[in-house]
This record gives structure tokens, C-alpha cells and sequence, in this order.
């Protein structure tokens, strides 16, 4: 048995301001950010995490390495778990892109929406594919380990999906929250679903 447990990061400046950042635009974490992230280490401490993974986005780097200081581990980063590639849409602002095109973030998740493509807005099938990537090469390296990966709402959407096969609008629906974790558990060569949104207990009246 191994787990393989999906850390959304911390709050960030972009997600208080809405602005959808993608992988290349810098976005620190918040005061509330680096705080959820000490916090979900505290749980992390008890899961004897063998390794521990993260996306080369700022945002991610910043939660990885506070977690690292709670576990007392070193980070390794893996471009597998990078946010998506927003293309022309990177520095927008949410809502802006709501108005104006419509719900593109439901459109993600179908792959049939030609706004996306003509924007260079990387499709899910493409994160999903990456995602299942890495899920397999876990399998291979870190055989009855515990890993965990510090990555993206989409990242932690993918594996949802390729576990579960989900339809489009489920997943539009389900929120990844800033620092909960999402687990995986493998048992008999196939990966299930054990947690998602793991966090402070006080977290989920406000968050």
C-alpha cells in the first residue's frame, strides 16, 4: 500500500484578487496562505511522508517549503505537477473572463470550447495525462511510500478524474481548497479515492 497525497498550496495574492496567474506570473502567498500550510503540516507529520514533490510555481514553492520545515524534509521539483498553461489569458481578471466569453472554466473540463484553443489555454486532457505520468512513475519508485505532491487545483482535479472518471460538470463543481489535501490510496496495483479536502477542522465553517 503507498499514498500519494495532493497538497493544493496556500492562499496566494492571486486567489484573494482573482486574477488568474497560470504558471509564469509570480504570486506570492498571503499571511492566511502560509498559515494553512503550517497548519496542514501538522497532519502531514503523522502520515510518515517518505518524499515530498512539488510544482516550480512560486506559490507552490513557498507551501513546499514550509511544509518541508515542519516534516523536516527536503523538496524535489517535478514540472509534472505545474499549474496549467494559461496562455493568452494569464494575467486576466476572473470575472472579466466570465463576462466576456462566458463559463470558459466549465469549458475546460469538456475540451470543446475553440476560446480556450485560440488562447493557447492548455487542455485538461493534456494535465490529466501528465498527471497519470506521475501517478504511474510513484508507483514504480516509491513502492508501499507515502509521497507527497505540493501542486494546482487542476493537478489535484486530474488525479480525482483519473481515478473516478468524472464528468465534466462534477468536476467543475468540486473545489480544491488552498492547502487541504487530496489522498490516493493504492491497494492491489489500483489507486482509490480515500480523502478530499483534508484540512483544519475550524477550516471548513469559512473557507
Amino acid at each position: 500500500m503507498n499514498l500519494a497525497i495532493f497538497m493544493r498550496h496556500g492562499q496566494a495574492e492571486n486567489n484573494v484578487n482573482r486574477i488568474l496567474v497560470g504558471r509564469h506570473i509570480e504570486s506570492h502567498l498571503t499571511e492566511e496562505g502560509r498559515f494553512q500550510a503550517a497548519d496542514t503540516g501538522k497532519y502531514l507529520k503523522k502520515l510518515s511522508i517518505s518524499k515530498i514533490y512539488t510544482s516550480p510555481v512560486t506559490r507552490a514553492i513557498e507551501t513546499a517549503q514550509i511544509v518541508s520545515k515542519v516534516l523536516g524534509m527536503n523538496y524535489e521539483i517535478d514540472e509534472r505537477l505545474y499549474e496549467i498553461d494559461l496562455g493568452k489569458l494569464a494575467g486576466s481578471d476572473y470575472d472579466d473572463v466570465l463576462n466576456k466569453f462566458g463559463n470558459l472554466f466549465l469549458s475546460f473540463y469538456t475540451g470543446e470550447d475553440q476560446v480556450l484553443n485560440d488562447h493557447g489555454v492548455e487542455p485538461f486532457s493534456s494535465v490529466r495525462s501528465r498527471i497519470k505520468n506521475l501517478l504511474d512513475d510513484i508507483s514504480t519508485k516509491h513502492d508501499n511510500q507515502n509521497v507527497l505532491m505540493v501542486t494546482h487545483l487542476d493537478p489535484i482535479k486530474a488525479a480525482i478524474s483519473y481515478v473516478l472518471d468524472l464528468k465534466p460538470e462534477v468536476l467543475y463543481r468540486w473545489h480544491m481548497r488552498n492547502a487541504a489535501l487530496t489522498i490516493l490510496k493504492k491497494e492491489y496495483d489500483l489507486w482509490s479515492v480515500s480523502t478530499v479536502n483534508l484540512m483544519g477542522v475550524e477550516r471548513y465553517l469559512y473557507d
